[in-house]
């Protein structure tokens, strides 16, 4: 077997370089799986937004005075908001960040109300729109 000196110098000098290369990576990667995170607490968040919408949606198209009362999951940190001057708009938000709008065709008539976590909210009808209040 013939002894090299270039295998033992060239060695560490591989090791470094692979090494250099990992720590390169490793911030992105962490990154987009930050980001993979977020949009999965941000997706149950419009869930939630698109299902009040829904039922906004199917109470304003019923008589005046039909009443349902439902349960409204919403993540932690999140809140939904309706209501209040902007009657025709549904906003989700995660902390200070805005996430998701909906445009509502039957306004929410009742004042601003900001809901959080899982409620029971009941959804009635007017004859100017929607009556949104939590129970």
């Amino acid at each position: 077997m013939i002894c090299s000196r270039k295998g033992v110098v060239a060695l560490p000098i591989k090791l470094a370089v692979s090494f250099m290369i990992l720590a390169l990576m490793v911030p992105p990667i962490m990154a987009s799986i930050d980001d993979i995170h977020d949009g999965m607490d941000h997706s149950r968040l419009r869930a939630s937004a698109e299902e009040l919408g829904d039922l906004i949606e199917l109470v304003g198209s019923k008589s005046n005075g039909y009443k349902i009362c439902h349960q409204l999951d919403i993540p932690e940190g999140d809140c939904l908001t309706v209501g209040g001057t902007e009657g025709h708009l549904l906003r989700g938000s995660s902390g200070d960040d805005l996430v998701c709008k909906i445009l509502l065709n039957r306004p929410v008539c009742s004042d601003m109300i900001s809901l959080y976590g899982t409620v029971i909210i009941e959804l009635a009808s007017d004859t100017e729109g929607v009556i949104v209040r939590e129970i």
